[in-house]
């Protein structure tokens, strides 16, 4: 008889990210991703489907985001992104830090 091991899921969380960025800006978004981080959540996805750009100042909460669920054995998956979100993280780089899923 072998005995298996279950590893539990992470915890994650998805976080839907508006057409006009962030509505009350992004200095909320980094709060309230600072808040699932504190709760515990080790997966982050990142849902892009109404949004159609993204500001440094997001890009780079999530890249703080990143850092701390990576430690934790999770990260930052970007759901949904646009052809032009796709050329932009494809640009700078961060096609491959964070796990990207085309629309």
């Amino acid at each position: 008889m072998t005995d298996t091991v279950h590893s539990p899921l992470p915890p994650r969380a998805i976080v839907t990210l508006p057409g006009a960025d962030v509505s009350d800006g992004p200095a909320a978004l980094r709060w309230r991703l600072r808040d699932l981080v504190m709760d515990g959540v080790c997966l982050v996805i990142v849902d892009l489907s109404d949004a159609d750009q993204i500001s440094s100042t997001v890009l780079a909460a999530l890249l703080d985001t990143h850092r701390v669920c990576r430690r934790r054995g999770g990260g930052v998956v970007i759901r949904h992104a646009s052809k032009k979100m796709g050329d932009v993280l494809r640009r700078t780089g961060l096609d491959r830090v964070f796990d990207v899923e085309a629309a």
